[in-house]
């Protein structure tokens, strides 16, 4: 079966959005549109125009250590920790930098710090990055592992979000349901596509999407 990827723009945002429109099925819910973010993670000049837009939109009021990347948003996160630098984001760890840190997940899937990166996020401001939000599961996530090692959730970024809070921590983020209206994101028990027996187009994450 061959998906196909369409490229949306708004006048508001120089990057493009590349969405597959169907009936998928993610590790927690079902959504109506995969979005691509392959181009937005591992290219370039598209990592670093997400990361400036980011920051334009970011409430800076707050200061931030660390930034904890999920999917793979490792190359964003350095272009906005640079970003947030340079605008002048408080900074309140002895080196006066900004780390960038990704999570391990073990065998229940949960996420974890080694010791030698653990201290990244213990007392630290973290920002939460991830490409993009459905449901908010692997987010709230984060949140948990961020608070269980003693670190401070601050802000939580993404490319795309469905909601506009994750456990009463903003969300900002430069695309969302009011440049695509259409998103939808159930459980599988209340999934409309599945009551009206559409059958799954596939299977996705954030490293892409497996066709049935």
């Amino acid at each position: 079966m061959s998906i196909s990827i369409t490229h949306l723009r708004s006048n508001a945002h120089s990057l493009p959005l590349r969405i597959a429109r169907g009936h998928f099925a993610t590790s927690n819910c079902h959504v109506n549109c995969y979005i691509d973010m392959t181009y937005t993670k591992h290219r370039l000049e598209e990592a670093e125009e997400a990361a400036k837009e980011l920051a334009e939109n970011l409430d800076k009021t707050s200061p931030i250590d660390s930034i904890l990347c999920l999917e793979g948003t490792e190359v964003i996160a350095t272009f906005l920790a640079q970003e947030l630098i340079r605008r002048g984001i408080g900074i309140t760890n002895e080196h006066k930098t900004i780390y960038v840190v990704t999570p391990e997940l073990n065998s229940s899937h949960q996420m974890i710090f080694h010791s030698n990166i653990a201290h990244l996020i213990r007392n630290r401001h973290v920002l939460i990055l991830a490409a993009t939000i459905a449901s908010g599961a692997m987010v709230l996530d984060a949140i948990n592992a961020v608070k269980y090692y003693g670190g401070i959730p601050e802000r939580i970024c993404a490319i795309f979000s469905a909601g506009k809070k994750c456990a009463d921590i903003p969300i900002t983020s430069i695309f969302n349901t009011d440049f695509l209206p259409d998103y939808m994101c159930s459980t599988p028990s209340d999934c409309p596509l599945c009551r009206q027996g559409e059958k799954l187009d596939a299977l996705v994450n954030a490293n892409g999407i497996s066709s049935f």
